[in-house]
């Protein structure tokens, strides 16, 4: 279940769609994997901005496996706490009836597995400054989710363990995230227990991978990374394994570690990216990179030297070129899918939200801006450690506002708080899901009564120069504000290229409350999309 993004539309298509599924609603199925379906799916609880998420559905066969779906929830739920640039971003985790779904963030692009291929089919071959460029980017990402820490600081210790052409995503603004953190354990699991499902993935597995009681850390990511480097940059597979080869001859020729250098395979390449990809490639995992970091680094050292100003834009331009005649169809696609109403299904999608839906985990919420702290501040504090919002019950810490409608996810650090909905949570077994109380509102801020020798008037002149509220005409529309979003999103890729993830507490934030704000909240997007490009602005004029 690796699929991510529109991955080659399926043109069987399902008549019983768009349907109601909990609180999402069904609107195309994009692909059937070993793990589950994969359909692409709107969430009915926001009306003017709607954003396309992927749904993942595990298959009823594994449903069954209990010890499957109490690994599957566990890892969703750490997956659910990486909010990065270079991750794609896991929004919630949990069951509707007996089915078992992963929602996930939709992005429009590709993964490398379509573009390599792609390469072959038009016989050409990816540049190698955009070969360095994207790895970069994916070890960028790895460095962020290896380092990641819980709420009380101590090692979340990720490995993805799946690190393979699948499991990367280009999108065509450029950006390239890595997908499936957090479930591609039980993946590799299913793969190891059927390899007619999953087989090609022994040809990325570092050679601890391989062997019995092999200790995986975040070098095996390294290693991982290294065989996406090496079959970008020669367009061949480092090691190819036809189906049913016998496991002990794979282990064997892996864990040798004979490999022919790309230079020496593709003489367009400089011998000294050579000394890059071999040892990330080590077999001796002390021998490679200690750290997805130490890899970035002599990737973007070597970048430059020989191209300095690469960017997303460069990427983007490529992988638009390379996929331009499927293009123009899906996007027509994507935008009559983004037009489909869901009022028609509001009250299905109402009642099985609450009479249906068990929600494990949700993406979390940063804390309210404390008043003394300066807006930047704030923002940097409140992205830097994010909590949960609400807490059920003293044992179940572990559940990230669980049932919370997305809209009510990021409030205002404005508006005061609301009672949140009785909802059903569970713990890692189903069979131990309880109804949560409901959470009550904030107690409001006493006031200091004043004195009553103060004169009626004076309260009166107070009233008179309140601001009013903004007349509706004059607010953005969500068409103005989506474009513009549309627009910063190239603005930032260019300009994270050139400065680093400096902004990147910024973006997320905007990335979070354009997937989950309000649509009557629209107006609190558009601020920060400006303040963001002051923010780009100010970093530029240093």
């Amino acid at each position: 279940m690796t699929e991510s993004g529109v991955v080659g539309w399926n043109e069987d298509r399902d008549t019983r769609l768009p349907r109601v599924f909990g609180r999402y609603l069904l609107l195309q199925r994009l692909s059937r994997g070993g793990m589950g379906e994969i359909f692409l799916a709107k969430l009915g609880e926001i009306q003017g901005f709607e954003k396309l998420v992927i749904i993942k559905k595990v298959l009823p066969h594994l449903v069954a496996d209990d010890e499957f779906i109490k690994r599957f929830i566990d890892e969703a739920k750490l997956a659910i706490k990486l909010q990065h640039v270079n991750v794609g971003a896991v929004f919630e985790v949990g069951k509707v009836d007996d089915e078992y779904f992963l929602v996930i963030e939709y992005i429009e692009g590709r993964d490398l597995r379509r573009v390599i291929a792609q390469q072959r089919a038009q016989n050409t071959q990816l540049p190698v400054d955009l070969c360095l460029f994207i790895c970069r980017e994916l070890t960028n990402g790895l460095a962020y989710a290896h380092r990641r820490t819980d709420d009380d600081g101590s090692s979340l210790a990720l490995v993805h363990r799946d690190i393979s052409p699948p499991n990367v995503m280009v999108s065509f603004e450029g950006e390239v995230k890595i997908i499936d953190f957090g479930i591609a354990k039980s993946a590799i699991r299913l793969a190891a227990s059927r390899p007619d499902m999953g087989f090609g993935k022994f040809g990325y597995m570092a050679p601890e991978q391989l062997v019995r009681g092999g200790k995986l850390d975040r070098r095996t990511d390294v290693y991982a990374a290294g065989v996406v480097l090496y079959e970008l940059l020669t367009g061949d597979i480092l090691f190819p394994f036809v189906e049913g080869a016998d496991y002990r001859a794979i282990a064997a020729m892996v864990t040798a570690g004979k490999i022919v250098p790309p230079s020496q395979r593709d003489p367009r390449l400089d011998p000294a990216i050579d000394a890059i990809v071999m040892k990330a490639l080590a077999t001796r995992p002390h021998d490679r990179y200690q750290t997805a970091e130490e890899f970035r680094d002599a990737l973007q050292s070597h970048l430059m030297q020989r191209n300095p100003t690469i960017n997303a834009d460069a990427l983007a331009e490529h992988v638009r070129v390379l996929f331009q005649e499927e293009l123009s169809g899906e996007h027509h696609m994507v935008s009559d899918l983004k037009a489909v109403d869901v009022e028609p299904f509001r009250n299905q999608l109402k009642q099985a939200s609450v009479r249906h839906t068990v929600t494990f985990a949700r993406a979390p919420m940063g804390k309210k801006r404390r008043r003394s702290e300066a807006p930047a501040l704030a923002l940097a504090r409140r992205h830097a450690r994010p909590v949960l919002l609400f807490f059920v019950a003293a044992c179940s810490a572990m559940v990230a506002g669980g049932g919370i409608t997305l809209g009510l996810l990021r409030a205002s650090t404005n508006q005061p708080a609301q009672t949140a909905p009785a909802v059903v949570t569970a713990s890692r077994s189903p069979e131990a899901a309880t109804p949560s109380a409901p959470v009550p509102a904030e107690a409001p801020t006493p006031v200091e009564h004043r004195p009553a020798r103060e004169h009626p008037s004076r309260h009166a002149g107070a009233r008179a120069h309140r601001p009013q509220r903004e007349p509706a005409a004059r607010r953005p529309s969500s068409a103005t504000v989506e474009r513009k979003f549309s627009r910063i999103n190239g603005e930032y890729s260019r300009f994270k290229s050139e400065y680093g993830a400096v902004l990147d507490g910024r973006w997320n934030a905007i990335a979070h409350e354009a997937a989950f704000g309000k649509s009557e909240k629209i107006q609190r997007l558009d601020v920060m999309l400006d303040a963001l490009r002051r923010a780009m602005a100010a970093v530029r004029a240093r």
